[in-house]
């Protein structure tokens, strides 16, 4: 019994030894099919009249340079590009190596965006960049090597390496509105393991692998780049900000905080609910705000502080607006009209000391 558990554990492994990643990307069996040649048309008499013919399952011609047959044929699944950040996405029946990009960061342009992170990218890899047209959106890397150790016999501890050089053209194309890009790799050049440029001998499979894997860690970067940015945003957000009595640009009482509209605004809506706003509606682009006071927000166990605010419990407005790199926060009263100096500075140690409050909790 153990004699032949043992048999058959040897037999396995050497099957397994047999195949390789290659093989297992290929056809296997009879290929017989290669040798049959074209049926001779019907030959008739010419006594007789030939019989219709039809063309309906005529195969058409196929380019000689083309041809994928045989052992040629790989089985295995193409590889696909993986939108992974947010807003990106592909174009139906493309079989390019191409990837869409929508507009997410109004701070810079799309393209910019792009570009940074394409090399960045080559840069952490330490790719080289043999040439960099910014005016036509086109990028052609220096040569990407990589190196592959060739499957050996089971009972053999290492292989050898064998390496690969590619060189790879990326475009970029925005949209006229300027809100949507596109990513494009193209291989252009290759030189395999025996120095020999083999570019144009490559099959579409492999062509599409290496345009698609090289693609998608661009992607990954992009991805990476955008979650990183994002999380630092947010920490920098729960940290808090300073901010001081001033003015807005149209000369109102205003409280200016020492941070970016678009990270002020978040932390805003925390402070608002802490001081006891009830924020009612909001518009982001219009930096408008419409809120209602219900009294300021204390512990259950707080029964010997006031009741908060010096603020009558009805609706009131607030106008948010970048200054600069900093941001100025307007109070005003249902009828759109302005709070007074001193009705602001009443207002402004609290709003204050909330803006500024490390890890504000809801």
């Amino acid at each position: 019994m153990k004699k032949h558990l043992l048999s058959t554990i040897c037999l396995t492994v050497l099957l397994s030894a047999c195949s390789s990643s290659e093989t297992r990307k290929q056809v296997s069996g009879d290929f017989s099919y290669l040798e049959v040649k074209e049926g001779e048309m019907l030959k008739v008499p010419e006594e007789l009249d030939a019989p219709p013919v039809s063309n309906r399952y005529e195969l058409p011609p196929v380019d000689a340079n083309h041809q994928i047959i045989g052992p040629e044929v790989l089985i295995h699944s193409p590889r696909l590009v993986l939108p992974l950040v947010s807003g990106s996405h592909v174009e139906e029946g493309s079989s390019k190596a191409k990837v869409m990009f929508d507009q997410i960061n109004d701070a810079e342009a799309l393209d910019k965006t792009v570009w940074d992170t394409v090399l960045a990218y080559l840069e952490l890899k330490g790719i080289g960049v043999e040439e960099f047209d910014r005016e036509n959106n086109t990028l052609i890397t220096d040569w990407v090597v990589s190196k592959e150790e060739l499957d050996e016999s089971w009972y053999e501890f290492s292989g050898d390496v064998i390496e690969r050089a590619k060189k790879f053209k990326l475009t970029v194309d925005v949209a006229p509105h300027g809100r949507t890009a596109s990513l494009s790799v193209e291989k252009i050049a290759y030189i395999d393991e025996n120095g020999e440029s083999q570019l144009a001998g490559l099959s579409p499979f492999v062509l599409r692998e290496n345009e698609v894997n090289f693609l998608n860690y661009i992607i990954q970067e992009y991805d990476f780049g955008l979650r990183l940015a994002e999380n630092q945003r947010i920490a920098l957000i729960r940290d808090g900000f300073n901010s001081e009595l001033g003015f807005n640009p149209d000369g109102d009482p205003a409280f200016i905080v020492d941070a970016e509209y678009a990270n002020t605004w978040p932390r805003l809506l925390l402070v608002l609910r802490k001081m006891g706003f009830d924020v009612i509606d909001l518009d982001q682009a219009s930096g408008l705000m419409f809120v209602k006071y219900n009294g300021e927000d204390k512990p259950w166990y707080d029964v010997f502080s006031d009741d908060g605010l010096d603020l009558e419990k009805v609706n009131y407005r607030l106008q948010v607006q970048p200054v600069g790199e900093r941001t100025a926060v307007t109070f005003r009263d249902s009828d759109n009209q302005a709070f007074e100096v001193k009705q602001a500075t009443d207002l402004f140690s609290v709003f204050s000391d909330y803006m500024a409050e490390s890890n504000l909790d809801i």
